[in-house]
């Protein structure tokens, strides 16, 4: 790879590992505690999510659905072995329940423990009744990258993208994929699809700057650059941004 790619390794490797959004639906009781946790959850306060959940459990220690949505507040609360404790709990009571397994492998994932973390994701996939497989299978292919199992990881997104078209962020991992195989034009390909899909997605523009830099083209590199800076102002991707633009500019 090009001398401008080089700072892919620190903005592209990320992981899907945010479940928040698998939490199964509410119950009738809009005063529940679990229901209480969830709006807690939706509003970003992991703590409080914590204890109204831990309430809900109390009640109901046999619902696998409050284990796992507590198992999703510790992981946002960064509390890693609760929360992989919380989501085994989920599977033992309901060993079909997928997003449990996907968030175990989301879980696990933060502990670097990539061999658990695909046996998990593989396990979400063996139910067909899964409703969205295709963020099982996004998981599969980022542990695979972070592996350096390129083909695999290319593989998993392209499954991903099967079910699930636009998805944005598919597109934005194999197009990364594809630009650390050296493919700056299926990198640009994929990459404009995440775009179009996702304007605003602040990584798809960085990668696609580095994919315009590997084929040459220094104008496209620049917009694309400097869209992170617009979107993403701070941070390490608008300093890795920055920093590539500074190098197009000398």
């Amino acid at each position: 790879m090009r001398r401008g790619a080089r700072g892919l390794a620190l903005i592209g490797l990320w992981l899907a590992a945010c479940a928040a959004e698998q939490i199964v639906a509410q119950r009738d009781r809009p005063d529940s505690h679990y229901n209480l946790g969830l709006a807690h959850l939706g509003g970003g306060d992991a703590k409080k999510a914590i204890g109204e959940l831990s309430l809900a459990i109390k009640e109901e220690p046999g619902d696998p659905t409050a284990h796992n949505a507590i198992g999703v507040a510790y992981l946002m609360d960064r509390r890693f072995d609760l929360a992989i404790a919380s989501f085994q709990k989920a599977v033992e009571l309901d060993p079909k329940f997928a997003d449990a397994y996907n968030n175990l492998g989301s879980a696990y994932v933060q502990r670097l423990d990539y061999d658990r973390a695909i046996d998990a994701f593989k396990r979400a996939l063996t139910n067909p009744a899964y409703l969205t497989p295709q963020q099982a299978y996004l998981n599969l292919g980022n542990v695979y990258a972070v592996q350096g199992r390129l083909a695999d990881a290319s593989e998993e997104f392209k499954r991903a993208l099967d079910i699930s078209p636009d998805f944005a962020e598919a597109h934005n991992r194999l197009g990364y994929v594809y630009l650390l195989q050296g493919k700056p034009p299926q990198a640009i390909a994929q990459l404009t699809l995440a775009l179009r899909h996702a304007p605003d997605l602040a990584t798809a523009h960085q990668n696609l700057g580095f994919a315009y830099l590997l084929a040459g083209d220094k104008d496209r590199a620049r917009q694309a650059f400097q869209k992170v800076v617009e979107l993403s102002p701070t941070g390490d991707l608008a300093a890795e941004a920055m920093r590539q633009l500074k190098r197009i500019n000398q």
